[in-house]
């Protein structure tokens, strides 16, 4: 397949190239000129940049991704219609033995062949949650132990990448030293922690920052708390949910404006009822109401988004961001949390052919998985 007439985000220069992408099999295996292909597809001058990969995703159109016995086939398809083609299955904070058999179901998802977003690993929020900060979640009252953590690594076979860790909870820098020997990448949030305890889990090697703002202590001129931290420290990363229900523009801009684009994640945080339109749902015993595509529980406290990547991307594009600052936020960052950014996140020879294919406004023209289009 040759895919001619586009403007390529190179993923070496981070720079748009008029230039075609000759892929073989699943992967890019050249970007360049005068290249020979019976298939052709003409990209007519459009955008083409690296499919988006969400590192925080509950389910979507009815999937949901914490169960112990689900099929993501339609969510895998229909993100990646979104251009969403990678994604870390994320589990809400469950009693260990629990998400255990979540994590499994999802080791056995991601194994099948699907034409959609593939499964690169799992995001564990919670846990070891503050209760004081833990949303519209219903976090199980257990300790935060290093044997627990051992537990999820293990039982998640190399697929555990992300978990969610509130930096007060009792040990746990100790958990965050022992998800970090497992290569786990401990994410802080859901906590109501000081300063002072968030560069602790910081320092004992907490690298993230799971949805920031929200679900964490606000920021005060004595005690700035775990906003202080995370958005003064270069050593972490800070997820965005871009829906501009959970931050407005002026906090986005404040983000941005602290960390700069190599050191924010967007994600989507979308539940199963995302894409699935305006109704009442079921979450975990509980109801939520999507009204006018905003999703929240029956207190009317916010549970979470009903819009994948692409709408946030398309956000941060209306506020001014180039595209392709966006792109590293949205693709190459989140890649490199999942460590799998030598196969995808951006586009370079060798990397899989995971692409989209758009207007100046992200308006998807088609989108590629595997060097197959979809």
């Amino acid at each position: 397949m040759l895919i001619k007439n586009g403007l390529v985000l190179d993923g070496k220069t981070n720079r748009f190239e008029k230039t075609d992408i000759l892929l073989e099999n699943d992967n890019i295996k050249a970007l360049g000129t005068n290249f020979d292909s019976d298939e052709i597809f003409d990209a007519e001058g459009a955008y083409i940049i690296a499919g988006f990969v969400d590192t925080h995703i509950h389910g979507c159109v009815g999937v949901e991704f914490a169960s112990a016995d689900e099929d993501f086939g339609p969510a895998r398809k229909w993100l990646a219609s979104e251009g969403t083609t990678s994604i870390a299955a994320t589990v809400r904070a469950l009693p260990p033995e629990i998400a255990a058999k979540a994590e499994k179901n999802i080791l056995r998802e991601a194994k099948k062949e699907v034409l959609g977003a593939s499964v690169e690993g799992i995001n564990l929020e919670g846990p070891f949650v503050s209760r004081e900060k833990s949303g519209v979640m219903n976090p199980p009252d257990i300790e935060c132990t290093s044997d627990a953590v051992r537990y999820l690594a293990e039982s998640a076979e190399g697929m555990l990448k992300i978990i969610t860790i509130a930096p007060e909870r009792e040990n746990a820098c100790e958990a965050i030293k022992i998800a970090c020997e497992y290569g786990v990448n401990a994410s802080i949030g859901h906590t109501n922690a000081t300063y002072a305890q968030t560069m602790d889990a910081i320092n004992a090697g907490a690298t993230r920052a799971t949805h920031t703002f929200n679900a964490m202590r606000p920021l005060s001129h004595r005690e700035t708390g775990v906003l202080g931290a995370v958005l003064t420290d270069s050593r972490v990363n800070c997820e965005m949910i871009c829906d501009l229900v959970h931050l407005d523009e002026a906090t986005i801009r404040i983000i941005y404006g602290l960390k700069g684009y190599k050191n924010i994640t967007l994600v989507s945080d979308t539940g199963f009822m995302s894409g699935l339109g305006d109704g009442e749902f079921i979450v975990d015993g509980r109801k939520r109401v999507v009204k006018d595509g905003v999703c929240r529980n029956a207190e009317g406290r916010i549970a979470g988004s009903c819009v994948s990547m692409l709408a946030g991307a398309r956000n941060l594009l209306r506020m001014g961001i180039p595209l392709e600052e966006i792109s590293v936020m949205a693709s190459l960052n989140p890649a490199r949390a999942l460590d799998a950014d030598k196969r995808i996140g951006s586009i370079e020879s060798g990397k899989r052919a995971d692409l989209i294919v758009c207007d100046s406004d992200l308006n998807i023209k088609a989108v590629f998985v595997k060097g197959k289009r979809i």
